[in-house]
């Protein structure tokens, strides 16, 4: 299967007819491509995360739409953004939304 995926790999024939340098270089430039494919994976259900959190927030709290696309706009931690979704989804008030956006600024510096 791997040896498939590896023959799909525009760049693989090239390495088949390359010299040993060349097939010495293919685990690291898979590594790179795999590293860049998590990156933007994570870039993905982190931009995934905040479109369900602007949702919830655009049918319970319309008032507050402004303010959780500011505090949401620039947060990539989806562990963080996991969280808020659970938490805007059982808060009772109008108060209590504004507050736990309000405190996403704090969150993520204290993670920095």
């Amino acid at each position: 299967m791997l040896r498939d995926v590896m023959r799909e790999t525009r760049e693989f024939p090239n390495f088949i007819q390359g010299e040993g340098e060349q097939l010495a270089e293919l685990p690291r430039r898979f590594q790179q491509a795999f590293l860049q494919g998590l990156q933007q994976a994570h870039k993905e259900m982190a931009q995934e995360f905040r479109q369900t959190l602007l949702k919830i927030v655009k049918v319970r709290y319309p008032q507050a739409q402004r303010l959780a696309k500011k505090q949401t706009r620039e947060l990539d931690d989806t562990l963080m953004l996991r969280d808020l979704i659970v938490r805007m989804s059982v808060t009772q008030t109008i108060e209590e939304a504004v507050t736990l956006l309000l405190d996403v600024e704090n969150e993520d510096e204290e993670a920095e």
